[in-house]
C-alpha cells in the first residue's frame, strides 16, 4: 500500500497549500526583522527607515559590497500592471548589474548557491527598494505587494521583541495602500512581552493591486523587532496572468 500523499487532500488546509495541492493557491510566508526602531513609525526591514515604493516600474541595479559575491539571484516582484514578474540576474561583486526586466514592486530576493559575504543593495537610482544582509541570503522585510487578479489572505502574524518590557514597549500597526492610492493604517497594538502571536481564525483579506507592510516604533530609546506573516495567496482569475 503506498504512503504516497501527494495525490489527495488532508484535512490540514495549510500543509496540502504548501504541498502545491491547490492550483489557485501558493504558501506565501513573509518575515522582516529591525534592529533599531526608533520613537517613531518604520517599517519592519532591515534599513531602519520608512520604505519608499517606487513610484514607476523602473530596472533595478543590484550591487554587493563584496567582490566574493559572483552568485546567481532572483528577484521576484510585479511589473506596471501588477502582473507578476522574475528575473534572475549574476552578481558581479562591487560592479552593479541592472536587470533586464522593469519592476514596478519588489517581493522578494534570494540568493540562489553559496553564501553572500556582503551585504546586497536593489536600488532604483539612489534609492533603496531591498536588501539583504551580509550572509542571510534573503531579505528581512515584511512588505508585500498583492499581484493583479489575486487576494492576499493573512493567517497568522507573530511578533518577537527582546527588548520591550513594561516600561519599554514597542506599537506595530498593519499599513496598506491601494492602486488608487486609499491609505490605511489599522490594527494598531502595543507590545510588552517577547512574543505574541495573532491567529486568526477568519483571515484577513488583501486586494489586489495593494501594498503591505507593518510598522513599528519604540515608546522610549530603540527596540528590536522581528515580524513574521503566514498568508495565502489566491488567484482568483484561474487561468490569466
Amino acid at each position: 500500500m503506498s504512503n504516497d500523499l501527494s495525490d489527495f487532500h488532508t484535512q490540514n488546509f495549510g500543509f496540502d497549500v504548501a504541498r502545491g495541492n491547490f492550483s489557485d493557491c501558493t504558501a506565501v510566508n513573509i518575515f522582516g526583522f529591525n534592529n533599531s526602531v526608533g520613537e517613531s513609525f518604520e517599517t519592519v526591514w532591515n534599513d531602519s527607515v520608512a520604505y519608499t515604493f517606487p513610484s514607476s516600474a523602473s530596472t533595478l541595479s543590484v550591487v554587493s559590497t563584496n567582490a566574493a559575491d559572483t552568485m546567481d539571484l532572483l528577484i521576484i516582484g510585479l511589473d506596471a500592471n501588477y502582473v507578476q514578474i522574475s528575473e534572475t540576474i549574476t552578481l558581479t561583486g562591487l560592479t552593479p548589474v541592472i536587470t533586464s526586466k522593469s519592476f514596478l514592486r519588489i517581493n522578494t530576493a534570494i540568493i540562489l548557491s553559496g553564501s553572500n559575504v556582503g551585504g546586497i543593495s536593489i536600488k532604483i537610482g539612489a534609492t533603496l527598494h531591498a536588501f539583504i544582509g551580509a550572509g542571510l541570503g534573503i531579505t528581512q522585510a515584511v512588505i508585500y505587494t498583492v499581484p493583479k487578479d489575486h487576494s492576499l489572505y493573512l493567517f497568522r502574524i507573530t511578533v518577537n521583541s527582546a527588548t520591550a518590557t513594561g516600561s519599554q514597549y514597542v506599537t506595530i500597526r498593519n499599513y496598506t495602500s491601494t492602486s488608487t492610492g486609499r491609505v490605511l493604517r489599522i490594527a494598531e497594538a502595543t507590545l510588552s512581552s517577547s512574543q505574541i502571536d495573532y491567529s486568526r481564525q477568519i483571515p484577513f483579506k488583501i486586494e489586489e493591486k495593494t501594498d503591505f507592510l507593518f510598522e513599528a516604533k519604540s515608546s522610549a530609546s530603540t527596540n528590536v523587532i522581528a515580524v513574521f506573516v503566514e498568508a495565502v495567496l489566491r488567484n482568483d482569475k484561474p487561468g490569466s496572468l
